[in-house]
């Protein structure tokens, strides 16, 4: 199981177990016990996939998942933005259509006005005020707290939906379907997540401390930051005008 697909698959762990300590606030008769009884279901059947599982594969439902979150951050981000600069939001908002294709697209169009090409102009990279203009666009993400490097991770996850669709074509057949079922799985314990999600924060209300705990059992742990490699110490500065 990949390490994107750990993170989840552990995450549907904490909520299993958020659930058993937690069984008592729940009537029987209310739709709460069935959903933590589904999500048992899903982690059993997730076990005997990851066992059957070829090394190194991983799920596209988790990839698309990372490819979302990172959507509605800067969606958000930038409807905010909007609020003093009216029309800014409209390249940003998230695509209604869902299909993987529409999505990749969209990441595509989000990379073209925020990430550097780093290419001579005679092949189509950007001039020294693109990348100006650039920067200062990302600044204004930055300052919502948004990560410094929201375009690389934004870069890496798209890249991934693209590599994993080679990976996975070449790999043995019973690894890939084992790992499309792990997606599917992985999947169906997030639409779960999302239920419960709507029911804790109603329940808990009134309860910040329990409600606390219910928000740090649902979320995905963040993978580590990845270090910038350091510039060629001959490399000049980048100054751009102002």
């Amino acid at each position: 199981m990949n390490d994107r697909d750990q993170r989840r698959y552990e995450r549907a762990l904490r909520v299993q177990t958020f659930g058993k300590e937690h069984v008592g606030d729940f009537p029987p008769t209310s739709i709460v016990p069935g959903f933590f009884a589904s999500l048992d279901k899903l982690i059993d059947d997730l076990i005997l996939a990851k066992a059957g599982q070829e090394p190194n594969h991983v799920s596209k439902e988790t990839l698309l998942e990372a490819l979302n979150e990172d959507f509605g951050n800067i969606s958000r981000t930038a409807q905010a933005i909007a609020l003093v600069e009216p029309g800014f939001a409209t390249p940003y908002l998230v695509p209604e259509n869902p299909a993987e294709g529409a999505r990749l697209t969209h990441a595509d169009s989000l990379l073209k006005l925020l990430e550097d090409i780093d290419k001579p102009i005679a092949e189509g990279g950007d001039t020294p005020e693109q990348k100006a203009a650039k920067a200062a666009l990302r600044a204004k993400f930055i300052a919502y707290f948004m990560p410094d490097d929201f375009v690389e991770d934004l870069r890496s996850d798209t890249d991934a939906i693209r590599a994993v669709n080679q990976q996975n074509r070449g790999g043995a057949q019973g690894g890939v379907e084992n790992t499309t079922a792990i997606g599917l799985l992985l999947g169906q314990c997030a639409d779960i997540v999302q239920h419960l999600d709507a029911a804790m924060h109603n329940k808990y209300a009134r309860k910040p401390e329990r409600l606390r705990a219910w928000k740090s059992a649902r979320r995905v742990e963040s993978a580590p930051r990845r270090k910038k490699a350091d510039k060629p110490a001959d490399t000049p500065p980048n100054n751009p005008p102002a």
